[in-house]
């Protein structure tokens, strides 16, 4: 089931990427951005591969820091509406495989 849903999200982010991709053009804003999911989904691959505990949970926590500085970027940055939603959907593809290998225990 947990690899259903992966590929499922997977193909979403890849359909919706490929849709809006045209539209964010070359801007300097997308670019840094781009630059930034990038970077996440390397932290990703890496943190899904390793099988040292310790060393995913620390990759984990990076990948978290860079999430939030990257969704704090992207309020800040001026561009078009298009471009906003390619990158909202490669964040959120990022994080439906976060939460996938780190879920969230239930509070007591």
């Amino acid at each position: 089931m947990k690899a259903f849903i992966k590929s499922a999200a997977t193909c979403l982010a890849f359909t919706a990427t490929a849709a809006f991709a045209d539209q964010c053009g070359t801007a300097a804003p997308a670019e840094g951005m781009r630059a930034r999911m990038k970077t996440m989904h390397e932290q990703m691959d890496r943190a899904e591969w390793t099988e040292d505990r310790a060393q995913q949970r620390d990759l984990m926590d990076l990948h978290m820091k860079h999430m939030r500085e990257g969704m704090r970027e992207l309020r800040k940055r001026e561009m078009p509406a298009e471009c906003r939603v390619e990158l909202m959907t490669e964040m959120m593809e990022t994080m439906i495989r976060h939460q996938q290998l780190h879920p969230q225990q239930p509070a007591p």
